[in-house]
């Protein structure tokens, strides 16, 4: 018994805009972790009088 493959066109709605906000929100993720990274790395000074 041999395979046939069928092919169907499919268009999805609205996924370009759904990748193009994932890569938006990856970019911002990575800013977030740099920033968190920096204020890990703050070495505080306090002093009381």
């Amino acid at each position: 018994m041999s395979q046939k493959r069928i092919l169907i066109p499919v268009t999805v709605e609205g996924l370009d805009d759904a990748i193009s906000k994932a890569e938006k929100y990856t970019k911002l993720l990575k800013e977030a972790k740099t920033l968190a990274n920096e204020l890990a790395s703050i070495d505080f000074k306090i002093e009381s009088h």
